[in-house]
């Protein structure tokens, strides 16, 4: 599969028709014709409808564009890698991410490797870890900062200091506000606002044990948008988070937050797929990273 056919490819389905992908490529339109061809040939499947206005990709089609893409993404930043060593890292970072206080440290990692390498830019996507994981196998991120983080032999990983406490926000005059502490028999039944990858995480199996069939969800997400206490102030559910949430100068909506008991404590990481290459742009970021980790450790003993 030529990488030219690729790029021809995927530059038809980003201008939307033969004639402009032509004009973009500096190609006539007889012989970017012959490049999808080509390719068409090689995979054995039609891959977009032909229209005198515009291509409408077929399902093949769909799914080689994941491909094209990445491929061609690897390919351009390992030129960028590879050649003129000599010059300062540029080029992308992509990172996927979740909610957690320690994500502060990759905000001063950026911050840092933006303002001693003008050249690497960052693509910040947010999810949940199953989502970003699959990206990153998927080769379409470098790096996750994966919150509740869990250790995997087929990721190298930064442990990326403190930890997350957990516990509930719960609805106001609740008898679960009136608590100090909230056990697994107390949400046992209770209607909760939770995110998916907790409700299916091992940490939660293990803290709720007997009592996990009955920790329902009524509200569940990927992410929490900034809005979520109008869901407690409405009364639609309990919530469950980081009490890291909780900010005494600005109640959530009169409610504050509770922690588990027995406690639950999780940590986080940045991980990126052992084996695979980092950019230079990438590699800086890393270096950053590590620099502003290690400083903080150094003044925690002094």
């Amino acid at each position: 599969m030529e990488l030219l056919d690729l790029r021809c490819f995927v530059k038809l389905v980003e201008e939307g028709s033969v004639t402009k992908a032509a004009s973009v490529m500096h190609m006539s339109q007889p012989n970017l014709s012959r490049h999808l061809l080509r390719l068409e040939d090689e995979l054995g499947v039609q891959l977009y409808v032909r229209d005198s206005k515009h291509a409408k990709l077929t399902d093949a089609g769909r799914k080689l564009l994941e491909y094209a893409a990445t491929v061609l993404a690897l390919v351009d930043e390992a030129a960028v890698a590879v050649g003129r060593g000599e010059e300062d890292p540029k080029g992308p970072v992509r990172l996927g991410f979740g909610d957690a206080e320690a994500m502060s440290y990759i905000m001063d990692a950026i911050t840092a490797t933006r303002l001693a390498y003008e050249g690497v830019v960052f693509h910040l996507f947010a999810g949940n870890s199953i989502s970003l994981l699959d990206r990153l196998n998927g080769g379409q991120l470098d790096f996750v900062f994966e919150v509740e983080h869990v250790p995997r032999v087929e990721f190298e990983e930064l442990t990326i200091p403190g930890t997350d406490v957990w516990g509930v926000y719960p609805l106001p005059g609740s008898a679960l506000a009136q608590k100090s502490c909230v056990t697994p028999e107390d949400l046992a039944g209770e209607p909760l606002i939770v995110s998916r990858q907790f409700l299916k995480s091992s940490y939660l199996k293990r803290w709720a044990g007997d009592y996990y069939p009955e920790i329902k969800a009524v509200v569940s997400t990927d992410i929490f948008p900034q809005d979520w206490r109008r869901l407690v102030e409405g009364c639609a559910g309990h919530m469950l988070g980081y009490l890291y949430f909780q900010n005494e100068n600005d109640p959530i909506m009169g409610s504050r937050g509770i922690p588990f008991e027995p406690p639950l404590v999780t940590g986080n990481a940045l991980i990126w797929k052992k084996g695979r290459p980092l950019s230079r742009a990438c590699q800086a970021f890393l270096d950053e990273l590590r620099a502003i980790i290690g400083e903080e450790a150094d003044g925690a003993q002094l």
